[in-house]
């Protein structure tokens, strides 16, 4: 056989064996801007992912990051992105760091798998779980253990701020919102009163704002934040 007849055969063996490999999306999400900026999360979720596709033969053809913090997963942007890009075909497995890394409570994570299952594509994990063999069973459970853990972290931090602030320490940069407004605000709260209410009303009372202008819900919830009674 010749060295030209041989190249060729080569070079189609590779363009099959690349038609052939699975195609895979990674996403990566980290909680906070902070973990971002610093690339710490970021960029070692990354390499995981990276090294996990090599391993397993998969190619991966893109990596979409999600930065943010709280429960509503319709602001997992990157996330809807990533199940777009498989739903049009581009990819059919979506690689994360641990099955709970794909969601934000055991609900839409319970869905999410539910539908990778019905649209047949994958949901695999570098802690070895995989959609298509793990029982609904041990995804609910491992989903719900996560999810328990996140709550118990953040009453823990919670009641450590109170702490701090019930033994006088300053937490973050120093608030520009007297103590009276926002001792209103937390009167107001436990009244009942939401944030959007409780912004109205501040707003109605002529109080001002830190910004100037109406009160917004989004201040009147950092206060809240802050106090612990979010």
């Amino acid at each position: 056989m010749s060295p030209d007849t041989t190249h060729s055969e080569h070079q189609r063996n590779s363009a099959v064996n690349t038609a052939t490999r699975p195609k895979a999306v990674g996403y990566i999400r980290v909680s906070t801007n902070r973990q971002a900026e610093n690339g710490y999360g970021l960029e070692a979720q990354s390499e995981q992912i990276r090294g996990y596709c090599r391993a397993q033969g998969l190619e991966l053809v893109a990596l979409i990051p999600d930065v943010m913090s709280g429960k509503r997963t319709d602001k997992l942007y990157g996330r809807i992105a990533a199940i777009t890009a498989i739903r049009t075909g581009m990819a059919n497995v979506l690689v994360v760091n641990t099955l709970d890394r794909s969601s934000r409570s055991m609900a839409d994570g319970a869905k999410l798998v539910a539908d990778a299952k019905v649209e047949g594509w994958r949901i695999v994990g570098l802690d070895g779980t995989d959609s298509e063999t793990v029982s609904q069973l041990t995804a609910h459970a491992r989903l719900l253990v996560a999810e328990e853990e996140r709550e118990l972290i953040s009453k823990r931090t919670k009641q450590g701020l109170i702490r701090a602030r019930q033994a006088g320490k300053q937490l973050g940069k120093p608030s520009t919102i007297d103590r009276d407004t926002v001792r209103r605000i937390l009167k107001q709260r436990n009244a009942g009163c939401g944030t959007k209410a409780i912004a109205k009303s501040l707003t109605e009372s002529g109080v001002p704002a830190p910004k100037g202008g109406a009160w917004s819900y989004s201040t009147v919830r950092r206060v809240l934040d802050r106090e612990g009674m979010a």
